[in-house]
């Protein structure tokens, strides 16, 4: 997937493809460090500590293996700290290895050295009001917010560009901005058109390899695996922490894992820090904190949100466990393997609409996939349903035809089996409905509207009337930089004679055809991770329910309360605080403060 993206190039020039790595090189190098550190068993001193003798010990202990767990490791190892990392899969790596490694990062060197100004205040004030839309008020102290939250968000701001300045100095990774694939242009922010956001452009880095070619994830990871085998730093794999080790004074003195040689048991000095993803396919927690079920995710398999019981036990405060950084995926994909390779980040095309169960549109179809995606969970009180849990996204063939095969995208071509077609808009309908029809029973009994058929030609007549005028009037599609932008971005068009460029005034808007064939796609509520857990302060430290820290313990990444809470920013919205706050984490536990 995404390989036709990978663009480090003008465009028409040749691009650059990805360096593949294998699961002997994303593990081989890291377990080799390991090796070559002798780690003897020590006796532990206190409480539930003392109950057994150690089997390893480090100022910091790392639980997880991406972004989050990975910066901290490699931020203390820096620092000259003692440091193992435990890692429950056979593998490194977590969600963090299947995304483009794109982190947004507001302030940073690229910004600065074109003479930027992201100013701090027009900054924060921008997160405030994305993350806490009903609580923000510019002339209020904290802009709204409690001082508590208001911290955490700050703290993202006055590290972030810390984080990356001390990556790229010690040469963890290699990062450079990111101009969006093949487009060679600034990235836009998700919300750029919101006055509080003042630079809207160009925040979003990524990592890229020694010969600066965009590596993503797995390269991201590899770089930082074979930083730590230099330090002599331990990667555990196949090592899955199942408790925390307590002292008589209720500091998290070390950590319990499941191994196949069984229980180890290692000592933190310093502190334990988490960073073991959410609960996207944890199916119980779904159900328990969603509030429609997510059929699938982009998340590893590996993501079980590990760490809330492990910080309920500690006593840990709680935040923003019904979110998640959301994205639709293919239903019938995510039928098969809930782990999908991509969802269906930005439904692509021009001729393209998405409908409800009821036939109708309900958004502006190119938005930002995680905001986009939140009206899957959209309750209609009147009817007492969700008439957008389930969404069909109908197409003609100019979009089959000109969306490439290859866009980062889940194929729309007609040979794919979950693509229904059909030579006009009403038999279309039928097939759609036949289809769901046959998954009722694994989709609860869902059903569509009896007038959806009816519906669904008059949406794709309303629409029809948009296109040709240029102007969306019921949700603004192609208004703004962002639509415009990321439409090119997923689409990649490859243009013919028969479907040349787009000639009416709006480029995201194109009539459907008169005639067909006419496809369409059924689109789930899907998941990239979750994104609430336990709250931390602006140290990264996990707090009890008096907002207190609990000694000894940190956390960052998506097994936390995200700082930012659901407001995706732009680009890499995910793993930008991760790695801050797993830097934050590491330095904050050895005692450091100010930049490195």
């Amino acid at each position: 997937m995404w390989r036709a993206l990978l663009r480090d190039s003008k465009p028409g020039e040749k691009m650059n493809q990805p360096k593949k790595i294998s699961r002997r090189q994303a593990l081989g190098g890291a377990l080799a460090g390991g090796a070559a550190l002798s780690l003897g068993k020590t006796t532990a001193a206190h409480g539930d500590a003392g109950q057994s003798q150690w089997d390893y010990e480090a100022d910091i202990v790392c639980i997880g293996s991406g972004a989050a767990a990975m910066s901290a490791a490699t931020t203390a190892a820096v620092e000259n700290a003692s440091v193992i990392v435990l890692e429950k899969a056979p593998v490194l790596g977590g969600t963090t290895a299947k995304s483009g490694a794109v982190f947004w990062i507001p302030n940073h060197y690229g910004l600065k050295a074109r003479g930027v100004a992201d100013e701090r205040e027009d900054c924060i004030r921008f997160l405030c009001r994305y993350a806490f839309p009903t609580l923000y008020a510019p002339d209020a102290e904290h802009f709204g917010l409690s001082a508590f939250d208001y911290s955490r968000i700050a703290a993202f701001y006055d590290n972030g560009s810390e984080a990356v300045d001390f990556i790229r100095r010690h040469q963890i990774f290699g990062v450079k901005e990111w101009r969006m694939w093949g487009l060679d242009e600034p990235a836009v922010d998700y919300l750029e058109h919101i006055p509080e956001n003042r630079t809207p452009t160009g925040r979003p880095l990524a990592a890229v390899d020694a010969d600066g070619v965009f590596c993503w994830g797995w390269g991201m990871i590899e770089q930082m695996a074979a930083f730590l085998n230099a330090r002599h730093v331990p990667i555990l794999t196949e090592h899955a922490v199942n408790d925390l080790v307590m002292d008589d004074a209720g500091r998290v003195a070390g950590v319990a894992a499941a191994a196949p040689q069984g229980t180890v048991r290692v000592r933190a000095k310093k502190a334990v820090i988490f960073g073991t993803g959410g609960y996207a396919h944890n199916t119980d927690m779904l159900q328990r904190y969603q509030e429609v079920f997510a059929y699938g995710s982009c998340a590893q398999l590996s993501a079980q949100g590990d760490f809330i019981p492990l910080a309920q036990k500690a006593g840990a405060q709680f935040g923003n466990l019904h979110g998640a950084w959301r994205c639709a995926v293919v239903l019938e994909q995510a039928l098969e393997n809930r782990s999908v390779g991509t969802g269906m980040f930005v439904p692509p095309g021009d001729a393209m609409v998405l409908v409800n169960r009821y036939g109708r549109r309900f958004v502006n179809e190119h938005r930002n996939y995680n905001d986009r995606s939140r009206s899957h969970s959209t309750f209609d009180p009147t009817r007492g349903d969700f008439p957008n849990e389930f969404q069909f996204m109908i197409y003609d063939h100019r979009t089959a035809t000109i969306v490439g095969e290859d866009t980062g995208q889940p194929p729309i071509t007609p040979n794919e089996p979950y693509v229904i077609s059909a030579d006009s808009l009403a038999v279309l309908a039928d097939k759609i409905r036949a289809r769901v029809e046959q998954l009722s029973e694994r989709i609860g009994g869902y059903a569509l509207d009896p007038g959806f058929s009816d519906r669904l030609a008059k949406t794709v007549a309303e629409f029809n009337r948009f296109a040709i005028a240029g102007k969306d009037e019921d949700f603004s599609r192609g208004d703004q930089p962002y639509d415009v932008a990321w439409h090119r971005l997923w689409g990649l068009f490859k243009h013919t004679e028969q479907y040349p460029e787009n000639p009416f005034p709006n480029p995201t808007l194109h009539p459907l055809s008169d005639e067909g064939p006419y496809y369409a796609i059924i689109l789930a509520p899907g998941l990239l991770d979750t994104n609430g857990g336990p709250m931390t302060d602006a140290s990264a430290r996990i707090v009890d329910e008096q907002l207190q820290p609990i000694p000894g313990l940190y956390g960052a990444g998506n097994c936390i309360c995200a700082p930012t809470r659901n407001a995706y920013a732009g680009a890499g919205g995910t793993i930008g605080p991760a790695l801050t706050y797993g830097y934050i984490a590491a330095r904050h536990a050895l005692g450091l403060s100010g930049a490195a």
